[in-house]
């Protein structure tokens, strides 16, 4: 798929390598006052299939450390499907510009194809229905920008936040929060308030349930800008709690069908909650007409792949650690990135 081609940089702390171990800051300090700088070939591999996602963050790093002369970069693109094993990035360059931060990018590749690969796996099931992330609640907010590039990456056709629509270059998207309805008390003045000052072109959405039943706060959010309102309302996303039964087919099915009974047919279903792969399978092989998919935990939250990465030459000479064989591992599809 086609991703924004502007990459993502890295925050100063970690060009200073405030977050890597300290080992190798010892380890960096020793080679220093050796003056032992060798030219090495350092590879990072898949440990499992997936979406590759994180190169566009490892590379403007790379530039900034590694000197245009005896070094060079070779890669896979964001967006690739990889193999177990399979070598997704290539750095030579002398080890003390870039050896201190193996964790770095190690770090930056295994969470971001984790939630590449995630986000995927939602899209697959999906089929021709959109899915959108909404993850900023179950992660650390300094990575949600790039939670949300890599779910797009992966597959996502949309994301929640300011910060990750710049990085993917699109406009966030989302629904009235529920909060709002709590403070105005239903769902209809709720509505009304969110459309009189929201400007023009804003989705609205509404969001059920909220504190009564779905289908009728649904028909009066519907109902409440069907009054010469020039922004009907776009969609109404179901999110209903575990505790409550949790969403389904048939309430989507019935809350479409109510809608269109009452005119309101262009609305378009979301469907929210604790959504899975396999949940959203169920909901396709149903036939029920939705929308869009909005996925947050199962994406957020997916563990980080097993990316592995080994010094596979030095000077000239191939090695590798026990367990590993000695010198490159080729892979005709990467590309040899600029570092200029």
């Amino acid at each position: 798929m086609l991703t924004p081609s502007e990459e993502l940089e890295l925050s100063s702390p970690t060009l200073r390598g405030a977050t890597v171990g300290i080992e190798y800051h010892n380890a960096q300090s020793i080679l220093r006052t050796e003056q032992r700088n060798p030219i090495v070939v350092f590879e990072v591999y898949a440990g499992a299939p997936g979406v590759l996602s994180g190169i566009n963050e490892v590379l403007p790093f790379l530039r900034a450390r590694l000197p245009i002369s005896n070094s060079a970069v070779y890669s896979l693109s964001d967006g690739a499907e990889i193999d177990e094993d399979e070598t997704l990035l290539r750095i030579v360059g002398p080890y003390a510009a870039f050896g201190m931060y193996r964790d770095v990018i190690t770090g930056i590749l295994a969470s971001s194809i984790g939630w590449a690969t995630a986000a995927n796996e939602c899209v697959q099931a999906a089929g021709d229905t959109r899915v959108m992330v909404s993850g900023s609640p179950y992660v650390h907010p300094d990575v949600v920008d790039s939670m949300e590039y890599s779910a797009y990456v992966g597959g996502c056709a949309a994301v929640s936040t300011q910060k990750g629509g710049e990085r993917t270059a699109t406009v966030p998207q989302g629904s009235m929060p529920n909060d709002f309805v709590l403070i105005w008390g239903a769902a209809d003045r709720a509505m009304t308030v969110y459309d009189r000052h929201s400007r023009l072109g804003a989705q609205r959405v509404m969001p059920v349930p909220t504190t009564g039943d779905v289908i009728q706060e649904a028909l009066d959010a519907a109902y409440a800008l069907s009054g010469g309102t020039s922004n009907p309302l776009r969609g109404v996303k179901v999110s209903v709690p575990a505790n409550l039964g949790g969403g389904s087919p048939d309430l989507v099915r019935e809350l479409k069908a109510r809608l269109t009974d009452a005119g309101f047919g262009s609305v378009d279903i979301h469907v929210a909650g604790e959504l899975t792969p396999e949940l959203i399978a169920g909901y396709e092989a149903s036939g029920v007409d939705l929308g869009l998919y909005v996925v947050g935990r199962y994406i957020a939250a997916a563990p980080p792949a097993p990316v592995y990465a080994a010094i596979k030459e030095i000077d000239g000479k191939g090695v590798a650690p026990r367990g590993l064989e000695p010198g490159r591992v080729a892979n005709h599809r990467m590309l040899q990135r600029e570092l200029s």
